[in-house]
């Protein structure tokens, strides 16, 4: 058995590569994602390593170019094919919704809907999302009072009028004003990760000069996962051990454009451990302070822990883990929980592609696009 690897920038060129070397009999073994080799490969999109075996015992026909064409040839054929079924399914989705809502008139089994019926298309779709009650009722009033308008309207155009309702609950900021920031919230929210993102963003896309502190030495490893982050970017790393130092470690970055700080994930319900970070924080003033809320927590959790967390007069959202959830009602809870801008959201590991500025997306589009 003849066994080879190959690294290539996709699995297309990687087959390609395959075939060309080993044969058409040529057996893929293993494939993963890989990154890139030193600093660039960080921040650059992930290569594929491709594991093939061959026979060398087994006859093959001679492959060449010809051979090599009608493969990518076939593959090509494959995606069209691919592509036009998923616009076929769009079309007809198209027409489907556009049948559901044609019309105001109540007739069943005709494919016309009312605006009534609609609108508990709607409420039922935001439930199981897990949007709060009471923000589904304001944004159901104010959305019903434009529907009731003569004329007709679409299913469609309802989830239009519904999101642009909820869009209006949302505020959200670009950038920050003050230099340090500070990145709190509940244990495994990912305020490492996130933290590390917005360095890269700064240091890499606005040629920021960036510091990095962490107060969070009692997680295990903590420390070891920022000075990775740090040493990879080539950012200065203090490690704050009491509120006291926080004095002489600023004096230490006073050279630095931005202080980004990351703290310990807290329990929600231990006011000791509040207040212990609290008394860090209030060291750091004038800060932005950033609550980082997994969107994969629940609405109720999510209204308990900006209650709690509020001691830390917390005045900047950032949404994480959208990658790891079906359900987007924390998507429009947290802001309206909160009741302070959505600065970032993260929707995946990636350092920094995986972190987008809240302030240029549709957020509550998000919301609807998910169904």
């Amino acid at each position: 058995m003849k066994i080879k690897k190959y690294v290539a920038e996709d699995m297309k060129e990687g087959m390609m590569r395959v075939k060309k070397d080993l044969g058409m009999e040529a057996v893929i073994l293993h494939s993963r994602p890989v990154r890139r080799k030193g600093l660039l490969g960080f921040f650059t999109p992930r290569q594929v390593e491709i594991i093939a075996a061959v026979d060398p015992t087994r006859k093959q026909p001679p492959v060449n170019d010809n051979m090599l064409k009608k493969v990518a040839e076939k593959d090509q054929e494959i995606s069209s094919m691919a592509e036009e079924l998923k616009e076929l399914k769009g079309k007809i989705t198209e027409i489907s919704t556009v049948a559901l809502g044609s019309g105001q008139d109540e007739k069943v089994g005709s494919g016309v809907v009312t605006k009534k019926k609609s609108s508990a298309y709607w409420r039922n779709y935001l439930e199981h999302h897990d949007l709060d009650p009471n923000l589904m009722e304001e944004i159901f009033s104010e959305a019903e009072e434009e529907a009731a308008r003569p004329g007709r309207i679409s299913h469609a155009q309802m989830a239009e009028i519904l999101k642009e309702k909820a869009s209006a609950k949302i505020s959200s900021i670009n950038g920050s004003s003050n230099r340090t920031q500070v990145f709190v919230g509940p244990t495994g929210v990912g305020k490492t990760t996130t933290l590390a993102k917005v360095a890269a963003r700064y240091s890499i896309s606005e040629q920021e000069k960036v510091g990095l502190v962490t107060i969070d030495h009692y997680r295990i490893g903590a420390v070891d996962q920022l000075r990775a982050y740090s040493e990879i970017m080539d950012l200065p790393l203090e490690v704050v051990m009491n509120p006291q130092d926080l004095f002489k470690v600023m004096m230490r970055l006073e050279g630095c454009d931005r202080i980004l700080v990351d703290t310990a994930g807290r329990a929600t319900g231990n006011n000791e451990q509040l207040e212990d970070l609290a008394a860090y924080i209030d060291m750091l003033k004038p800060a932005d302070i950033y609550l980082v809320i997994s969107a994969t927590t629940r609405r109720q959790d999510i209204s308990y822990i900006t209650e709690k967390f509020a001691r830390l007069n917390y005045n900047r959202l950032v949404l994480t883990k959208l990658d790891e959830t079906n359900s987007y009602g924390a998507l429009l809870n947290s802001p309206y929980y909160t009741k302070v801008p959505l600065a970032y959201l993260t929707d995946g590991q990636r350092v920094p592609e995986d972190l987008k500025q809240a302030a240029e997306i549709d957020v509550a589009g998000m919301l609807w696009r998910a169904g």
